[in-house]
């Protein structure tokens, strides 16, 4: 009896002097053993929980139409100009803020009431075509008035209209001078009245 409490004392010793726990078991403390499973996820450090941002969709095609109807209030608003005398220059600014605001409208259902760059370039987009246009549109309107102040409308379907138009393009030196010096002139002037508009506009879609 006493051999065998001798033999398992020295065994039990001999155990913990040398030799590691096996895997999960614990020292004669009640301590844990440093690889065991609890305490290697004791250490693991706290996984940050990535946060959800909700991204809105910008309906560019509903803000586009919307901006669309600039065009015809700004070869409008220029004709009338012309009429006057007067250099339609200020219908580039006039139409690159009205179609910023009109474009917004239409799309802030998306785009939470901000501006954005592909917004930016829906404005400059209809800003120039609304320049060209007006400009077409008053040649149209002289010719008209060359004809004995037929209405510009009705001239669209007359094809006696559209030949004296290409041969005075085609062979009137002096006119087509004249129509492009008032053309660089007027897009010059265009561009200077909508530029500080379009800057902000791309700066508010960078911001944005």
């Amino acid at each position: 009896m006493t051999e065998r409490a001798n033999f398992d004392a020295r065994n039990e010793s001999e155990s913990f002097d040398g030799a590691q726990p096996a895997y999960g078991q614990r020292w004669p403390d009640g301590a844990l053993w440093p690889d065991s499973s609890d305490h290697r996820q004791a250490q693991l450090p706290a996984l940050p929980v990535p946060r959800i941002r909700t991204e809105s969709r910008e309906n560019t095609v509903r803000g586009t139409v919307f901006a669309l109807a600039m065009v015809p209030a700004g070869v409008a608003v220029w004709l009338i100009l012309w009429k006057l005398g007067w250099m339609g220059s200020i219908v580039a600014f006039l139409t690159a803020a009205g179609a910023a605001r009109l474009y917004i409208a239409g799309s802030s259902a998306g785009s939470g009431g901000t501006m954005t760059r592909r917004g930016a370039w829906v404005v400059v987009t209809v800003t120039i075509a609304t320049v060209l246009l007006s400009f077409m549109s008053s040649i149209w309107l002289d010719l008209a008035d060359y004809m004995g102040g037929a209405s510009p409308l009705a001239l669209l379907f007359e094809p006696g209209a559209w030949d004296l138009l290409g041969d005075n393009l085609a062979n009137n030196a002096d006119l087509v001078e004249s129509l492009k010096g008032e053309f660089l002139t007027g897009l010059l002037f265009s561009a200077l009245g909508c530029f500080f508009t379009l800057r902000q506009l791309f700066a508010q879609s960078r911001r944005g």
